[in-house]
């Protein structure tokens, strides 16, 4: 006889949220792994550098300017550094 009250689904409630005591993904900034954590910055580092960098050579070819790359790869490591010290900066 099979027993249609467990078939698999899963709740919604589960779905975004899991308990503590069950594996898998992790919500919050900080995680027990250090390889996590390496990543999220190196990411972080990466991502505001092209973005940034991107907008100074868009500004470069509209402008007819040589200073928007220069000044965007500046502008996105620092923010992308601000970004790294306001979400791991408190946590020890």
């Amino acid at each position: 006889m099979i027993d249609h009250k467990d078939s698999g689904r899963v709740d919604a409630g589960q779905m975004h949220s899991p308990s503590p005591d069950q594996p898998g993904r992790r919500f919050s900034s900080a995680s027990a792994d250090p390889t996590d954590g390496a990543m999220r910055v190196l990411s972080y580092l990466i991502a505001g550098i092209a973005f940034y960098g991107g907008l100074g050579w868009l500004i470069d070819r509209l402008w007819h300017q040589s200073w928007g790359v220069p000044v965007g790869l500046v502008v996105g490591m620092g923010m992308s550094i601000y970004v790294i010290i306001k979400r791991f900066g408190g946590q020890q």
